[in-house]
């Protein structure tokens, strides 16, 4: 799926990533994937991805933060 984020982000999950401007999801669309474990991952580069659970997603979705574009 792909999801448009409509406020720029530095995700609280991202902590262990030593560079914020890489942690940083911008305005924009970005693709996202259902694990197997039943979490949604976003993807920002090929290293920078954050999990999700459905709840989170969906508080996200609530806020207007993420729009989902293409199921």
């Amino acid at each position: 799926m792909r999801i448009k984020i409509t406020k720029s982000l530095v995700l609280e999950q991202m902590q262990e990533i030593k560079t914020i401007p890489e942690a940083l999801f911008l305005e924009g669309e970005y693709l996202a994937n259902l694990t197997p474990e039943g979490k949604i991952e976003v993807i920002n580069t090929s290293k920078i991805k954050v999990l999700f659970s459905f709840s989170q997603f969906r508080e996200k979705l609530m806020l207007g933060e993420f729009v989902v574009v293409e199921s």
